[in-house]
């Protein structure tokens, strides 16, 4: 006992992790807490400042870039350049001050560098004019801008009085924008950057390798390009006078700087592998541990292998076996660990019951649907009984012989269909002909108030169908919309679909009356049962519960009411293949 005892301890998975840890770490961890405990944050501190100090360089020259496009604009609009716009008293003054603003932007325009456009907007005349550098921009973005620009001036949500951040960071479409909006009147002068183009000084700086620089705006928003906010889950903060550790997948260093012009912070992110990579010292140090880990990793990885990786393939591989529908696959695991023993024993014996009430589940499920297949299509047996005996007692009271005798042969050949029907699919040739007799037996029951035509290719004709789908809908249209005063046409039309999940049929039945009342069309649509107490409005949904037992969800139905004539209209989409046929 004691023998097997120490044996199962040998072979158990947790002797052999424990074991192959200890051969991996123990070698590793002097040198390894040497590493984590050497000055990391004041490391991080002093990359931080290095690169806080290049942002806010660069920050200072944007600043004061933005700086004097907004003074310059508050010069003109402080003048009478501006204000002559809204003081113009004929279109000639205007035209005239609107021409000189024109050529003294587009003049000016080149000695701001970060600028986009200048644009004006005259709001009592509603116009608007854009001035571009010679780079051009494409016309669609000009058109998006004038428009952002104008409702932005309407809803007044520009910076105004004395407030140093006037420009504000907006979003037009999918691109990020900085704009500046002074008025004199009610004429404005404005320009905007695009902020993807403010940083292109900037791909001259080292931020590591994988690292980049953006705008974030005062909502913690990238205002532009970036990859690496949402791929890492890195979080921006609007204080940015520190900086902070962040990401999800990986660690970045962020560092920050305050606009003093706009309402957004410029940062710089730094992968956090980097910053060792930088330090000849610890280059040493990771040196060495690659060469200690080349030594005593394989030995501990070689052991973790044969113990627990090795066994742990041949179970998933055998649970993606029975996952593709391969129930018969078993797990070998007699010569590993006394855990995976147990694990595969249990397993291979789970899986021989799982089978064993897999097939006793699946068999008692199809006796269950043809039981109820069987008890819906009888309770659609009955329903023709007591009108078709109706007809043959009016038509003896007067006489009319040769109806009789064309009435009883249809009758016949009616109630042969029926009695025959309780198979699960009929070919598609006897349905219409049954179809085709019954709406004759209608047709002498109303004369000249019934007018059908059925159309069908031939080579659908041998396609397996559930019986007396298509005679039931017939029926409930000639139930609910045929009345003595007015013709009902009835149309039924068989089409073949051919789609990439298998070729299908669609079989449209259409009537001329009144249509779907609008709740029974809500309920229909919905896919509830409309059978009320009384028993009524039964056969639509046994005709539906009997396709869903069929098809499952393979197939469908569909129930409207036609937008020209106002008739109910009814398309069902059938394999044509269902795989279920049974032998008629």
């Amino acid at each position: 006992m004691k023998t097997l005892l120490l044996y199962w301890q040998r072979t158990s998975l947790r002797f052999k992790l424990i074991a192959s840890v200890l051969i991996m770490t123990i070698p590793l961890v002097g040198m390894l807490l040497y590493n984590n405990y050497y000055a990391i944050h004041v490391v991080r501190g002093q990359v931080a400042d290095s690169y806080k100090n290049m942002l806010k360089l660069y920050k200072n020259q944007l600043d004061s870039s933005l700086n004097d496009i907004d003074s310059y604009m508050s010069t003109v609009a402080s003048g009478y350049d501006l204000l002559s716009l809204s003081q113009a008293a004929t279109d000639g003054d205007y035209y005239t001050a609107k021409i000189y603003l024109f050529n003294k932007l587009s003049q000016d325009i080149n000695l701001f560098d970060p600028i986009g456009s200048f644009f004006i907007y005259t709001e009592h005349r509603q116009d608007f004019l854009n001035i571009s550098k010679d780079d051009p921009y494409a016309i669609q973005e000009h058109d998006r801008i004038e428009k952002y620009v104008i409702d932005f001036i309407h809803s007044g949500k520009y910076p105004t009085g004395a407030t140093s951040k006037v420009w504000k960071s907006v979003r037009i479409d999918q691109d990020n924008y900085l704009i500046d909006i002074v008025h004199a009147g009610d004429s404005y002068l404005g320009a905007w950057v695009k902020t993807d183009e403010i940083l292109t000084p900037l791909d001259s700086l080292q931020i590591g390798e994988g690292g980049e620089a953006l705008l974030a705006n005062m909502q913690n928003e990238p205002i532009s390009n970036s990859t690496l906010v949402n791929k890492y889950g890195i979080e921006l903060r609007q204080d940015v006078h520190e900086y902070y550790i962040s990401g999800t997948k990986k660690k970045f260093l962020v560092i920050g700087a305050p606009s003093s012009r706009g309402d957004f912070n410029m940062v710089a992110l730094v992968p956090d592998h980097d910053i060792l990579a930088k330090l000849p010292y610890l280059q040493y140090i990771i040196w060495f541990i690659t060469v200690a880990a080349f030594l005593f990793v394989p030995i501990g990885l070689y052991s973790m292998r044969r113990s627990i990786l090795l066994p742990l393939y041949r179970l998933l591989r055998t649970m993606k076996k029975v996952r593709d529908g391969d129930w018969s696959s078993r797990v070998e695991l007699s010569h590993t660990s006394g855990e995976f023993q147990i694990i595969g024993g249990a397993f291979n014996a789970m899986m021989s019951e799982v089978e064993r009430l897999r097939v006793n589940v699946y068999e008692e499920q199809l006796n269950k649907q043809k039981e109820e297949l069987q008890r819906l299509q009888l309770q659609v047996n009955p329903h023709f009984f007591l009108n078709t005996l109706n007809i043959v007692y009016n038509l003896a009271k007067v006489k009319n012989y040769d109806l009789i005798l064309e009435m009883t042969m249809s009758l016949i050949e009616y109630f042969r269909y029926m009695f025959r029907s309780n198979t699960s699919f009929v070919p598609l040739r006897d349905e219409l002909d049954h179809t085709r007799n019954y709406l004759k037996i209608q047709s002498l029951r109303f004369p000249e108030k019934l007018k059908w035509d059925i159309r069908s290719p031939e080579y659908l004709s041998d396609v397996p169908i559930p019986p007396l789908v298509i005679q039931s809908f017939v029926e409930n249209a000639i139930k609910h919309a045929v009345t003595l005063d007015e013709l009902l046409s009835i149309a039924v039309s068989i089409e073949f679909m051919a789609e990439e999940q298998g070729s299908r049929m669609k079989i449209s039945i259409n009537d001329s009356g009144r249509g779907f009342h609008p709740d029974l069309l809500a309920e229909l649509q919905a896919g509830r049962s409309i059978a009320n107490e009384r028993g009524e409005r039964t056969g639509i949904w046994n005709v539906e519960r009997r396709i869903r037992l069929l098809y499952g969800e393979t197939a469908s139905v569909r129930y409207d009411n036609a937008k020209d004539t106002g008739g109910a209209t009814i398309e069902m989409i059938l394999p044509t293949n269902p795989g279920m046929e049974e032998s008629i």
